[in-house]
């Protein structure tokens, strides 16, 4: 990662989970927990069974992504982002560096089970002159038919945004994100999540930086094909007195009808989640996510997790600070009416430690969501949980099942979910051996059952010279998913991976 990315992510991304699971050190992880922009988290406390555990997971062996070597001559790459249109049909993407030691974007596409050659971004050759950029986020609503996007370093310094789509399985250039430019005025930009909820109706959103040095949330909506000029989000101004919002998801169900959330700094010391709808092609105003004030009386709330079954049916979920510590939520839509936030069933007992978040949520009907995230134990350690919603009732967070044999280390994290029906959902993230090393994950539900956590098949050999783990998940149907993420070979040299299961 390029120091530019680096210091992009410190100050503006909500990337917090990830943060605080990889500072093991008592100190780091003290310093982290009084950050101002950790995220917001809430739930309802209904009781459902516990989660059991199931048996067979069906995934393959980690694989390189084919072509990657050779356009990574500096030695650094990942696949930070993968979505599925149907099974054996995925794109991935991530960032490598070139001979010059520069961040450029790439690309993969798997067809019929066979993933081809990774390439770079088409068209952000010219964008990227000053070498940092990044697939930040895929999706895709139908194989041959999906929408990158991402950041670029161009030839002033600042930082943009750049979008690119495939259509009829032909990728056209990337582009900058129409007027983002012009929003951009303090040369920092930042997009968090795409989503598309068919070929040519998508949107996206993130962050930038404006002409007086504050960070404001963004948002632009593709329809028919064509991308509207980049907006601050509507509303969000009267939200943001502090000067710090961004759009962390997004997630559309139907052609102009979008949710999306983020985090805003109501004031000098209090950061809230915010929420936001679209209906018919047109955006609402933000709101503070309901019931969240009286939980936040600590003042540091945002929102990591977000998933809609439907228009107007969605989950959210992330952190909040009451008196002391931090604690997990979350929140659920129904119908186009948000209820009020609550802290996650079960993680109260779990969270001794006093630090717990949601990261992670997916939702593939109305009332039947899967959820998780991590808490810290007595010891010191994070540990994982995942909860489901049946019927639209939440059951009891439950300690993953499997983790605690492989977590050695004082860290671990989930960071993506993907449920292709109820109760049927696959999961990733990483965790540590004694050796405080990380390890990529898999963990999967069937039928309502979560097995028990596994290391990815094969990991120990795409990744024999050090750190792993699982980015991101997407199952398109039953038993069908693959991951994305990260290795390090026998030369110590990040290579960007994938993993399926079919």
């Amino acid at each position: 990662m390029s120091t530019t990315r680096a210091r992009r992510n410190a100050i503006t991304s909500l990337s917090w989970a990830r943060v605080l699971a990889t500072a093991s050190a008592a100190g780091c992880l003290a310093a982290v927990l009084t950050s101002p922009a950790l995220s917001a988290a809430a739930s309802e406390r209904l009781p459902t069974p516990p989660i059991a555990v199931a048996s067979a997971s069906g995934w393959g062996k980690a694989i390189k992504i084919p072509g990657i070597g050779t356009l990574n001559l500096g030695g650094e790459a990942s696949a930070t982002a993968i979505s599925c249109s149907s099974a054996g049909n995925c794109v991935t993407g991530g960032s490598y560096t070139d001979a010059m030691k520069d961040d450029q974007a790439f690309l993969a596409v798997q067809s019929k089970n066979r993933w081809r050659n990774a390439f770079e971004v088409p068209g952000t050759a010219s964008l990227n002159a000053r070498g940092d950029a990044e697939v930040e986020a895929i999706s895709c609503p139908s194989a041959g038919a999906c929408a990158a996007t991402g950041t670029y370093q161009a030839a002033s310094g600042a930082l943009e945004v750049f979008v690119v789509s495939e259509r009829q399985g032909r990728w056209a250039k990337a582009t900058e994100v129409r007027g983002f430019g012009s929003l951009n005025a303090g040369e920092y930009g930042e997009v968090d999540s795409i989503s598309c909820a068919a070929a040519g109706y998508c949107t996206l959103g993130g962050s930038y930086l404006d002409g007086s040095d504050q960070f404001q949330a963004f948002l632009a909506t593709e329809m028919n094909g064509h991308w509207s000029t980049a907006v601050e989000v509507p509303g969000i101004a009267s939200l943001n007195d502090g000067g710090h919002a961004q759009v962390s998801e997004v997630s559309c169900r139907k052609p102009g009808y979008c949710t999306a959330g983020g985090f805003t700094r109501l004031s000098s010391t209090v950061y809230t989640a915010f929420v936001i709808g679209e209906k018919k092609g047109h955006w609402g105003n933000a709101q503070q996510l309901p019931g969240l004030s009286g939980l936040n009386v600590g003042g540091n709330a945002g929102l990591n997790a977000l998933s809609c079954a439907s228009a107007g049916n969605c989950v959210a979920g992330g952190s909040y600070r009451p008196a002391s510590g931090t604690q997990a939520y979350l929140a659920v839509e129904m119908n186009g009416h948000w209820g009020n936030a609550a802290e996650a069933p079960g993680t109260g007992s779990l969270n001794q430690g006093g630090s717990a978040q949601v990261t992670a949520a997916s939702c593939p009907a109305a009332g039947a969501c899967a959820a998780g995230g991590f808490y810290l134990n007595s010891s010191g350690h994070l540990g994982l949980f995942l909860t489901s919603q049946h019927n639209g009732h939440w059951g009891k967070a439950e300690a993953m099942p499997g983790l605690q044999t492989l977590n050695k280390g004082s860290s671990a994290q989930i960071y993506s979910l993907s449920c292709s029906s109820a109760g049927n959902c696959s999961g990733g993230g990483y965790y540590e051996n004694s050796s405080f090393r990380e390890f990529a994950y898999v963990i999967t539900e069937s039928a309502g059952h979560w097995a028990k956590a596994q290391p990815v098949p094969g990991i120990s050999s795409v990744s024999a010279g050090g750190d792993s783990y699982a980015d991101q998940v997407s199952c398109p149907s039953d038993g069908h998913c693959a991951a994305s993420g990260f290795g390090s070979d026998a030369s110590h040299r990040g290579v960007a991976i994938v993993v399926s299961r079919t």
